[in-house]
């Protein structure tokens, strides 16, 4: 007998699975059963043999199967079939299925689908397994449908578990909808460990992997802008490489008096403390921000400011799947400041001249010479800074390669990515290269391991100037420089004003490269001795190095003139030189967890107790040369050793811990949480190190009452929640508490002067932890069959004890040391809210959420005001404050300012006028007064989504209302060669336009100036609503692509930063200008096409 053999090797790579060899995944439709044969015997390694005979004339097979076994496979390739199968060893024998009956014809299948309490369900889509077949129920969830006997119907309805009715020559089916376990079951990453969402009872926020698909994200931290509430996420710098957001959990905590107290939240990974912008937000599983104290207290001492736990993918059961995930986009300024052509700034400049009593600068020929671009020798141009400066097609990438797989006993994670950004400006760029492995493995029924490891290279440019080495510096000028300096004269010689020209800094070959190296490993065990008790001892290493090259080109500046003008020296910008710098940052964690957990009954307990050792030691070293021949030489040795420098200096940290959880619960309804722990850092002094941080917590699932009754076929949950603790801080310089001394002082000796090491800075040995004490109440609730859910916090915030640096008098003669002398309050709410249904085939969801915070200053130790350029902080006023005169309109007329208090005595129609806070008759410092907060009330995002078929479309909004900015140095401002107006100016006070929204044109003069004169007249209201994300994606039939052995295929589109509406200056972002810096490089908006392919 005439025997077909279909032979195929398992891969490389097999594991075992559950049943006979792996499991199978099977994407066909109306595919030949030897194909499919061929397909199952490679993914399980058995032989499939089969008689020529038998599989003539027998029927194509379609399947959609995804990690099922050998065995389940083989059934649905042979329902319907007249044939049978039998195991050999490892061979499947296929035979001729006896007394086989002919395939039964189609059916029609009538029901009604009904909810948990027998009402009847509209909407429900009920579709036959493996086939594209699908219908809604209607009005009286009712439905109507053609099926196979034996195919499997599966109803499914937001909210609900699916149902899988099997079709029998019984054609009249109702159905019962459970209701699901619902979110509130799944498991949420918590300190040191996971809870049950439905018992959790203090605040988090939760953004999973969702939230950072198809978006061009470079930094995790701007990922989370509006997705979560209590979390304010502020972006204010689009360079590449430098577009980190600023990030406050529950409002500002610490940061005052010029302490470098690091007032963001802490950030775990994976186990490990480290920074949002090392991970890869392709291998992000999850993040959880520890709202509260209740939920951050097991943090203790770096709690204080909130805790975010990222926790990146592991491995998942199944046969071995290969993903890859990328997208390439461009990239463009979202805003830039429309200023005046060059021909409109000479006018504004001869205007504001004669206003202030002088006479014009420039000609009536001159302004039309600038206006025609008649004059070929470049005196009179209309040079477009912004256009030259930002005139590079904006890049970016990203292509990520994942493996996952594993069966009962080791699953694995391991990724690969690569990130590239090139920014708008010539030499911006920033490289990412990432390398994940993860791996997790129960050794024998007792022992677990698990390993973590990540490595991330970051190569970064940008260009210097040679005035001073900043890339800042350029922008600023770039944003000052008028358009009637020529960028090069005919004869070839740069414009430029006395810091110099922003192009020829630009071109010439100035770079600021750092190239960073960051190795992460974490490695652990999990022994079980007995059932509920876990033993895990871990140890983490983090190895960061960082190599800063910085070369500032020297430029000699020549007179301009027309095509011929001999190139004369004149400016002279030099020399040039090299700074080389190297650091490097060591952190080693030992850490040892014991959990026990234990049922009772309806009684359930949980303890956590665990005890860690942190240490961490940072070495910097620098060389300095100048001199170089060229600037094409940018090799250390290539200069003489006259001026040289080297520098060095090291220090070190650690910190010691002790802490517990106690979690218990009866029966699902009353929750109770204790949090302990117990710090010991090594930057107080002795007797001060030691710091205790307990929290507690409690919550009341109401709807699991008997009294609730038939409330829950409404209100399907209902939960309080309550909660109180106290967490710590200790960010700050690592000896706080010891004098220190420095070289290079000057000595007098034996009427001398001598040079020496001496005291430079002063010690405090009584500082102690900042303290914040949280509490709070919240509810939870979900209604209509869960389709409906919200959560409702209300917060109480308060720091105290605020390490700070206070003015001390001259005679003390050292640089002031820290004290604990701030104390500072934040309160406000907290409302999420989501809604998911479907209409028809249509599926959407609505998720927003809203964050209310009023930020306080309570004490300052009898200190302050502190006041800043236009900012002051002081008790009963908000952090980071504006400050100055308040202005109360512009004089109409000469009249008006008859017999009011001015600036100047020559004030006229035309000019600003300011309330005389204090009636003594003048305007001056003493009557600047609180204008309004940097700091948003109100931060707020709206996620919506709808999916029809394969098409998927998202649109994500952000924003923050009850903001104020004072944004004057972004509107430009009228004068010479190193400034510029915008288009803001044309609505000006003139005799022939006295109702203008804007004063007279002005130089130099006080009264109208808003950078001598800060005042509430330049404030505007920085509140906006940005179309953050936009993004449509379809995702290809898998029976299209199962011919090609593809388990997934999706392509998308999406934009970021696409839109924005504000009533905030023209031309100027909101949030950037919540700053006002006219040296930040702007936001940027980025339009992406992407790919995700899974093999």
């Amino acid at each position: 007998m005439k025997v077909t053999c279909f032979l195929v090797l398992s891969a490389c790579l097999q594991v075992s699975a559950e049943g006979f060899g792996q499991n199978i995944t099977l994407h066909v439709k109306n595919a030949p059963l030897a194909k499919v044969f061929r397909e199952i015997s490679r993914q399980s390694g058995y032989q499939v043999f089969a008689n020529d005979r038998l599989l003539k004339g027998i029927g194509r097979v379609s399947a959609d199967l995804q990690d099922v076994s050998l065995k389940a496979a083989l059934d649905a390739c042979f329902k319907d079939q007249p044939l049978s199968y039998v195991f050999v060893g490892k061979t499947v024998v296929i035979k001729q299925e006896e007394n086989t009956a002919p395939a039964a014809p189609p059916v029609e299948v009538k029901g009604v689908i009904r909810d948990d309490k027998g009402n009847p369900l509209p909407g429900a889509t009920i579709r036959v397994k493996g086939k594209e077949k699908a219908v809604v129920s209607d009005g009286q969830g009712a439905f109507t449908l053609a099926a196979n006997p034996g195919d499997q119907l599966v109803i499914s309805f937001i909210g609900y578990e699916d149902q899988v009715v099997t079709v029998t020559a019984q054609t009249d089916i109702r159905v019962a909808m459970k209701l699901a376990s619902s979110k509130m079951n799944e498991l949420i990453v918590v300190g040191y460990g996971t809870q049950k969402k439905a018992s959790l009872t203090g605040a988090v926020s939760v953004a999973s992997a969702k939230d950072f698909v198809d978006r061009p994200v470079t930094n995790v931290s701007n990922a989370l802008q509006g997705k979560l509430s209590g979390v304010t996420v502020t972006t204010d710098n689009g360079q590449p490489g430098r577009d980190g957001g600023t990030i406050n959990v529950r409002g500002i905590g610490t940061g005052l008096g010029g302490s470098p107290a690091v007032s963001g939240p802490m950030v775990v990974v994976d186990g490990i403390v480290a920074s949002l912008g090392e991970v890869n937000p392709n291998d992000i599983e999850s993040i959880t921000v520890l709202k509260d104290a209740s939920s951050a207290a097991i943090y203790g001492a770096r709690a204080s400011n909130g805790v975010i736990l990222v926790t990146t993918k592991k491995g998942k059961k199944g046969s071995l799947s290969v993903a890859y995930d990328g997208y390439v986009g461009l990239q463009s300024i979202t805003r830039k400041p429309d200023f005046l052509p060059s021909w409109q700034q000479a006018s504004l400049y001869n205007e504001a001249l004669v206003n202030e009593g002088g006479s014009p600068k420039w000609t009536d020929q001159d302004i039309q010479l600038f206006k025609d671009g008649s004059d070929r020798s470049g005196a009179h141009p209309n040079t477009d800074w912004l256009g030259l400066f930002y005139s590079q097609p904006g890049y970016q990438s990203s292509n990520n390669v994942s493996i996952n797989g594993g069966d009962e006993k080791t699953r694995y994670m391991f990724s690969v990515g690569y990130f590239n950004q090139q920014g708008n400006v010539p030499e911006t760029k920033y490289e990412k290269y990432n390398m994940r492995f993860n791996l997790n493995s129960q050794v024998s029924k007792k022992f677990g391991f698990n390993a973590n490891v990540s490595y991330l290279y970051a190569p970064f440019n940008e260009p210097v100037s040679s005035y001073y080495p900043s890339f800042a510096q350029i922008i600023g000028l770039v944003n000052g420089i008028a358009s009637t300096v020529p960028y090069k004269w005919q004869n070839g010689a740069y414009g430029y004003v006395s810091n110099g020209s922003p192009m020829a800094w630009l071109e010439s070959g100035s770079f600021n490269k750092w190239q960073n190296y960051t190795f992460t490993g974490n490695i652990g065990l999990d022994y079980a001795p007995v059932t509920g008790l876990h033993l895990r001892p871990s140890f983490g290493y983090r190895l960061a190095m960082g190599q800063q090259q910085q070369f500032v080109s020297d430029i000699q500046y020549y007179k301009g003139g027309p095509e011929g003008t001999p190139l004369t020296p004149t400016k002279y910008q030099g020399p040039n030189n090299l700074t080389n710098t190297s650091d490097r940052t060591t952190y080693t964690l030992l850490q040892m967890l014991a959990e026990y957990e234990k049922a009772l009954g309806q009684h359930h307990f949980k303890l956590l107790g665990g005890a860690s050792k942190e240490y961490s030691i940072y070495n910097n070293a620098s060389a300095y040369r100048q001199g170089f021949l060229n600037n094409a030489i940018t090799q250390l040795n290539a200069a003489p050793a006259d001026g040289q420098t080297a520098k060095g200096y090291a220090n070190d940290w650690a910190l010691q811990s002790v802490f517990g959880r106690f979690n218990y619960d009866w029966a699902d309804k009353y929750l109770f949480e204790a949090n302990i722990r117990y710090d010991g850092s090594s930057r107080f002094a002795p007797g001060k190190q030691w710091g205790a941080f307990p929290s507690f917590s409690a919550g009341w699932v109401i709807s699991e009452e008997s009294f609730f009754g038939n409330l829950k076929n409404s209100v399907n949950l209902l939960k309080l929640r309550g909660s109180w603790g106290r967490l710590g801080n200790q960010q700050i310089s690592n000896y706080p508490a010891i004098a220190t001394v420095s070289p290079g002082q000057v000595y007098s000796f034996n009427q001398s002067l001598v040079s020496g090491i001496a005291p430079t800075a002063g010690a405090n040995t009584d500082i102690q932890w900042e303290k914040t004490e949280t509490y709070g109440v919240g509810i939870d609730a979900a209604l209509l069959q869960n389709r409906l859910n919200f959560s409702f916090d209300l917060f109480n915030k308060n720091t105290s004890n605020i390490l700070m640096v206070l003015p001390i008098g001259a005679p003390y003669a050292l640089s002031a040391p820290f004290q604990n002398a701030g104390a500072m309050t934040n309160k406000g709410f907290e409302l999420n809210i989501g809604y998911s249904d479907n209409v028809g085939k249509v599926k959407y969801t609505l998720n927003g959420n809203v964050t209310y915070t009023k930020n306080s200053v309570t004490d300052l130790k009898g200190a302050g005001p502190f006041i800043g350029f236009g900012t002051f902080y002081d008790v009963n006023y908000p952090f980071y404050s504006l400050y100055g005169l308040q202005a109360t309109g512009i004089y109409r007329t000469k009249e008006e300012v008859t017999g009011t208090a001015v600036i100047n005595p020559v004030v006229s129609a035309g000019d600003i006028k300011y309330k005389d806070q204090n009636n003594d008759g003048k305007i001056d410092a003493k009557d600047r007064v609180y204008l309004g907060s940097y700091f948003p009330k109100y931060t707020f995002g709206l996620t919506a989504t709808a999916a029809y078929k394969n098409f998927q479309l998202s649109l994500f909004f952000q924003g923050a209302a009850g903001v104020k900015s004072n944004a004057s140095n972004l509107i430009g401002s009228i004068g010479g060669d190193s400034r510029k107006p915008t288009s803001l100016f044309l609505d000006r006070w003139t005799p022939q336009n006295p109702s203008a929204p804007l004063p007279r044109a002005w130089y130099r003069y006080t009264q109208n100036d808003p950078f001598i004169n800060p005042s509430s007249f330049w404030i505007k209201d920085a509140s906006y609503v940005r179309l953050k994300n936009i993004a449509l994606s379809y995702s290809i039939p898998k029976s299209w692509i199962a011919k090609v052995h593809l388990t997934n295929m999706r392509i998308f589109y999406s934009g970021q930063n696409v839109l924005t509406l504000t009533k905030f200056y023209k031309g100027i972002d909101p949030e950037i200008g919540s700053r006002a810096n006219p040296s930040s490089y702007p936001q940027v908006m980025v339009n992406t096409i992407g790919l995700n392919v899974t093999f």
